[in-house]
């Protein structure tokens, strides 16, 4: 038998084989055939009931051991699908960007959304979807329609409770870790008929991938891939005993696979899944290369709803009210990579978007704001700048939905703009307190009187290289193969205190050190202060530790942007707040608690250093030095003060230097 037995219905022949079997349930029907009482089927269950869909889901797979596995013959029954790469964590450095995580994974695959729209950031216990899941749009699209959910992942339960709840899940089933269970209730949910959607979750894998992908991985592989054997099996005997059936299968991960021992940033490899289907598919499916340096030309999680709610004939008709950020694989190709990016200085959101990289034909493209048309473009626009509605409601988060249609095809991003009545012009009681101010278009000097920057080593390069900056002078780059640098400001003695910089990165290498007075490869509990970018892809770090315990808050670092950030210290009230200023964005502040702190411990005397830790030997430790540069503008620190919330906000909004208070 073929290996695509169950490809019933191909694209070509899906509108010939619909027809067909509309025609004869519409003879069945008025043969009046059935027992007393039983009403005629609706158009839509007559359409629909013939169609059914296996999602399975097969956490801690990654694609690299699949593929392997199936070149080798180990995966016999995956190699039945027509196994693609595709890309998982939204689009770095916008704001669909959400940690390579099960919980937000799972979200996305049944939703179609990334972060900023289902709300699921973490594997917390108390995640809530915040999006409508594939579930919810099967029920209302037809309530005849039912689901079954069997499950092996312990953060699915509560992932999908609503649904259950609700009746949207008609049968769910937990089998706490046992595969073993999933592959035979699915079995016999398929074997019924009497679901449209089964889900079968298979969580085993994870927990070994956590060691690597050695022996034991491709063990738990082989007796994986038996288990969705046996599932392919059901749907075989399923169609041998009903012909009229046809089957979509969808088989995914969770997320790119990722150890536990790794302190790796993200790169393209960890946010790499894989999606499997037993059709065909449309050009963006059938063109994903592994060997594609882009990964944000595959697929992506967010499109495996959508291509379920396409085959199950399920999507809602109004095209301009599309909310998901992914798109059918079954169907014409409509704009790639929709993102948003918001610009608070000129209240504007610029959106971005790439033509589809086949021949598909697009004679204009449609461009909706929450279901309102804004403009029909020219069919080789990638590119729009919009002017949305700001300040009705006063200093809030607005939130809009853009559309853009094309080809009749939708693709969807949300965009948010945080709306605080802009400072244009700096207030002069910035300038209290302000004992560093280094701009970098004066070379390294401290504009107000300060200490200047300094190499950190001798063998640094004494020439400091430098870039155009965010207010049309220059900043300065830290590279340090080259060098790095010191400012003598010293945090033992004052009470209060205030850092604040600009800073530019690609978000990507681990632990950069921005800027540090302590022992960063001791850990986090050793004493002194540091910003630093996280282990992971676009996050970064406030940490104080004073020997013995340690204090932490991190917030999420767009990429190959200027950011503020700040980090204001009160010793008598043993409290931080650590800030970060994202233009477009509501400013981002975390309390951070020292009241069990040894003050003089975690504020040790020395110079603050940058792009390095205390020691200067950082990097000389085996760390990883970053590709890309980061650039610093602005750097500040304030003695005998510690600004508020507002000084930041309008540090940031204002769009200007500090160093325009200081022009006579």
């Amino acid at each position: 038998m073929s290996p695509r037995f169950f490809n019933k219905l191909t694209m070509p022949k899906r509108l010939h084989a619909l027809l067909f079997l509309t025609l004869c349930a519409a003879l069945t029907a008025c043969g009046g055939g059935g027992s007393g009482g039983t009403s005629a089927p609706s158009n839509l269950e007559r359409q629909t009931s013939s169609r059914h869909v296996l999602l399975i889901g097969l956490d801690g797979l990654d694609i690299e051991p699949l593929q392997q596995a199936v070149h080798s013959g180990q995966a016999p029954a995956l190699a039945q699908l027509a196994i693609r790469p595709a890309f998982s964590g939204g689009i770095s450095g916008t704001v669909t960007a959400q940690q390579t995580l099960s919980g937000p994974g799972w979200a996305s695959l049944v939703t179609g959304t990334w972060a900023n729209r289902h709300q699921v950031v973490s594997d917390g216990a108390a995640a809530d979807l915040q999006a409508p899941t594939l579930f919810q749009q099967l029920q209302t699209a037809n309530p005849q329609q039912q689901a079954a959910v069997i499950v092996s992942n312990p953060l699915l339960p509560t992932l999908l409770q609503k649904d259950r709840q609700s009746g949207a899940i008609k049968q769910f089933t937990d089998c706490a870790g046992v595969d073993l269970c999933v592959s035979d209730a699915a079995g016999k949910a398929i074997s019924s008929g009497q679901y449209a959607l089964v889900v079968a979750n298979f969580n085993t894998l994870a927990a070994v991938a956590q060691n690597g992908s050695g022996a034991a991985y491709q063990q738990a592989l082989s007796q994986l891939d038996q288990r969705v054997g046996q599932l392919l099996s059901a749907i075989r005997t399923r169609q041998s005993a009903n012909p009229q059936e046809s089957w979509l299968i969808v088989a995914s991960s969770d997320r790119g696979l990722r150890t536990s021992a790794s302190n790796a940033a993200l790169d393209a490899a960890t946010q790499t899944s894989f999606i499997a289907l037993n059709q065909s598919g449309n050009s963006v499916f059938q063109q994903a290369k592994a060997s594609d340096s882009d990964i944000y030309r595959y697929p992506s999680q967010a499109d495996i709803t959508p291509t379920i709610l396409d085959f199950m004939q399920a999507q809602g008709r109004d095209s301009t009210q599309w909310k998901m950020d992914g798109q059918s694989l079954l169907s014409t190709p409509g704009v790639q990579m929709l993102r948003s990016q918001a610009n608070i200085p000129t209240k504007t959101i610029s959106l971005n978007w790439r033509l589809p990289a086949d021949d598909t034909l697009i004679e204009t493209i449609s461009l909706y704001r929450d279901s309102v048309l804004l403009q029909s473009l020219p069919a080789n626009t990638t590119t729009f700048t919009d002017n949305p509605p700001l300040g009705q409601d006063g200093e809030r988060t607005y939130t809009f939905n853009y559309v853009v249609i094309a080809a009749n095809t939708a693709a969807a991003t949300q965009a948010q703009i945080d709306y605080v009545v802009p400072d244009d012009q700096l207030r002069p009681s910035l300038l209290e307190g302000l004992l560093n101010l280094l701009p970098f278009n004066n070379n390294l000097s401290d504009v107000v009187g300060g200490a200047a920057f300094s190499r950190l080593k001798s063998s640094d390069s004494t020439a400091p290289s430098f870039a155009a900056d965010n207010f049309g002078g220059q900043s300065l780059v830290i590279n340090p193969k080259i060098n790095s640098y010191t400012l003598a400001s010293n945090t033992a003695t004052p009470a209060q205190f205030s850092i604040g910089l600009w800073f530019n990165s690609d978000a990507t290498q681990a632990w950069l050190p921005i800027v540090a007075n302590k022992d960063w490869d001791g850990g986090g509990s050793t004493p002194g202060l540091i910003i630093s970018q996280t282990s992971s892809k676009n996050g970064v770090t406030f940490n104080i530790g004073d020997g013995s315990q340690r204090v932490d808050s991190t917030f999420s670092l767009p990429s190959n942007q200027w950011v503020y950030l700040a980090l204001t210290i009160n010793k008598t009230t043993r409290q931080a707040v650590a800030y970060l200023g994202v233009p477009g964005q509501k400013l981002q502040s975390a309390t951070m608690d020292l009241t069990s702190m040894n003050m003089v411990n975690a504020f040790p005397a020395g110079p603050l250093v940058f792009n390095e830790d205390g020691t200067g030997n950082f990097y000389g430790k085996g760390y990883a030095m970053g590709q890309v540069a980061p650039k610093y503008n602005d750097v500040a620190v304030w003695n005998r003060r510690t600004l508020g919330s507002r000084d930041i906000t309008m540090l940031f909004t204002a769009g200007k230097s500090l160093t325009t208070l200081l022009t006579p």
